[in-house]
């Protein structure tokens, strides 16, 4: 028996795509939907734009509210990867270090950037040619630590699947994010609750943190009236509704 652990966990890494099926990649994509659905936002039916996907773990969310999904993906493996898995589902490859590529991709309600934009090296012309061609975009990235409104370039791995292509990310401040997000759509939110998951801090004045400091955002053309969204970044945040019935 545990010969045969050892072998599938071997199997596992040996895939390419380990890095979205890792119990702790599925771990996290479970608290931020989980999230996104307590904050309840009016999503069902919409024409959504999925940028980023991986391997397109997160559209079910989307499929399951009735949303016509495009779900695109910068690496050519992932996306070669996601038609063989789905079939049925409408999918191209989109490099959003590209803007033009973005600005011609067509018009949706909804942008649904999860996970990716602290990949990107430019992320401030990957938001501005979003803005172009959907009024509203749900926001979850990295983010950096203090009040400013610092980009942070960092490095990463080209061969990694999940990581950026041109290898370098960023991990920007949440003010960097906020006030992208009003300069492009006009209103910029962060959510009030954070998901049920250690990536995502309630107290920013406590440390240390994970490696991995992750908030959710909204941008919208529109103001949003909603109790759990707040156009500051928040020092405390609570937990989501889900994670406080535990």
């Amino acid at each position: 028996m545990k010969l045969s652990r050892i072998r599938n966990r071997v199997v596992v890494r040996l895939n390419p795509f380990h890095v979205f099926l890792a119990p702790e990649a599925l771990a996290i994509n479970a608290a931020r939907q989980e999230h996104l659905a307590s904050l309840d936002l009016p999503l069902s039916g919409k024409r959504v734009l999925e940028v980023g996907a991986g391997i397109g773990l997160h559209t079910p969310f989307f499929l399951d509210r009735g949303c016509s999904v495009l779900v695109t993906e910068g690496r050519t493996d992932n996306v070669a990867e996601m038609r063989r898995r789905y079939p049925d589902r409408e999918i191209c490859q989109l490099d959003l270090e590209q803007a033009e590529d973005i600005r011609a991709i067509g018009q949706f309600d909804i942008a649904y950037c999860y996970g990716t934009l602290y990949h990107l090296s430019t992320p401030t012309e990957a938001l501005q040619a979003l803005s172009s061609v959907a009024p509203i975009i749900l926001l979850e990235t990295c983010c950096s630590r203090g009040d400013g409104e610092e980009l942070n370039l960092v490095g990463e791995q080209i061969g990694v699947m999940n990581q950026s292509q041109s290898g370098s990310g960023c991990r920007p401040t949440r003010q960097w994010v906020l006030t992208r997000l009003r300069d492009y759509w006009g209103h910029g939110y962060v959510s009030v609750t954070q998901p049920d998951h250690p990536d995502f801090p309630l107290d920013w004045s406590l440390g240390p943190f994970a490696s991995n400091t992750r908030a959710v955002f909204v941008g919208s053309r529109l103001p949003i009236q909603s109790e759990h969204l707040v156009e500051r970044a928040l020092q405390v945040q609570v937990p989501s509704r889900s994670s406080q019935s535990l």
